[in-house]
């Protein structure tokens, strides 16, 4: 029995180290890295998951089997078609009131002053005894009896324009209407005219409709001073969305502010020469008012640069009503004496210079 046991004993000694080896072997082989570079296989790429459609896995969401949640889904997606489809453009044109009042307010004066009727009280029936008392009436109750030519009669100047020219006012009024009302009505979610705009524009017609009820009031020897003080402020509301670089074109307000610009200087000529209330000033006498016109309308309209069709338009017809009626003046009187003084007056000469100035850049305009 000793003897086999040392057998055994002397045999797990030799064998030991072989096992021992062995075991480290297998262990260092499967915990080494590979060396040997594995390629990866043409037929079958790796697959990577985009975003979407892992996201598009996703479930949609079920409607709810709630009654009362259906009907309120329902009222929602009708108060947002309301929003967008009716209400977004009714409070657009509720926006356009009061610029549309403002001009029909301005429209009312205009007629009023331009017919010299005064009030615009319709007649009398003939069972009645009093007319009845109108809108229109009691909106025009404080127009006077004094025509703009009426008024340009009255208070005379050396630059006065011919009559023909004042009927640029309808032609305002038409524009401003076509304005607002494609404004009202456009299509587009963008705004064609903003509520600045809007906003100046209304203010622009309801100083000129005080204006037209200034001097409508006036009479022989009796200038109103707020026809001077007022006007000046139309040109400049009007034609302030011009001055911020508008998005459209907006004919309307370059017609307004060009000409108001006109009629402005040409209600402080009528102060210069017959009101006689600016201090330091006084009465200045026609020649000396009148080139102050000259002046004043050179340096503020013909000489800005880059001016508009609309401006060149109107420089050219002003200044061109001012030199017809200078002419047709003396052709009423004696010829030679008449040309005699045309030629002797510097207004005459000076309202010539700028009329050919505007001639050249309303046909010959200047490249850039």
């Amino acid at each position: 029995m000793r003897t086999a046991h040392f057998i055994q004993a002397g045999i797990w000694f030799l064998l030991s180290p072989a096992l021992a080896f062995s075991t480290l072997g297998i262990k260092v082989i499967n915990t080494s890295p590979s060396i040997i570079p594995v390629k990866q296989s043409r037929l079958a790429p790796t697959l990577k998951t985009p975003a979407h459609l892992a996201m598009s896995t996703s479930s949609p969401e079920k409607p709810s089997d709630c009654p009362v949640e259906r009907a309120s889904s329902k009222f929602s997606k009708f108060l947002s078609f309301l929003d967008t489809k009716i209400l977004k453009r009714v409070i657009r044109i509720a926006n356009h009131g009061p610029a549309l009042l403002s001009l029909s307010y301005f429209f009312l004066i205009s007629m009023a002053s331009m017919m010299g009727m005064g009030p615009l009280t319709p007649a009398a029936d003939a069972t009645s005894a009093a007319a009845k008392i109108t809108l229109s009436a009691a909106l025009t109750q404080t127009v006077g009896m004094t025509t703009n030519s009426e008024f340009a009669a009255l208070f005379p100047t050396t630059i006065t324009p011919a009559s023909f020219v004042f009927l640029v006012w309808p032609i305002i009024s038409v524009l401003q209407l076509l304005t607002v009302v494609t404004s009202a009505i456009y299509p587009s979610d963008d705004e064609f005219l903003t509520q600045t705009d809007l906003s100046v524009l209304t203010i622009a017609n309801l100083c000129s409709s005080f204006w037209l009820l200034a001097s409508s009031n006036a009479k022989a020897g009796l200038l109103p001073i707020t026809s001077f003080l007022i006007l000046p402020l139309v040109p400049l509301f009007s034609a302030s969305p011009l001055r911020n670089k508008p998005k459209y074109l907006l004919p309307a307000f370059q017609l307004y502010s060009s000409f108001t610009t006109l009629a402005s200087f040409l209600a402080l000529t009528v102060e210069l020469q017959y009101g006689g209330r600016l201090p330091f000033v006084g009465t200045l006498p026609a020649e000396v008012a009148g080139s102050a016109f000259l002046l004043l309308y050179s340096a503020a309209s013909l000489a800005v640069k880059d001016k508009s069709i609309t401006k060149r338009l109107v420089n050219f017809g002003a200044l061109s009503g001012i030199v017809y009626k200078r002419i047709v003046g003396v052709m009423a009187g004696s010829l030679l004496g008449g040309l005699g003084s045309l030629f002797s007056s510097v207004t005459f000469l000076g309202a010539v210079g700028c009329w050919g100035w505007s001639a050249k850049e309303l046909f010959w305009p200047s490249k850039k």
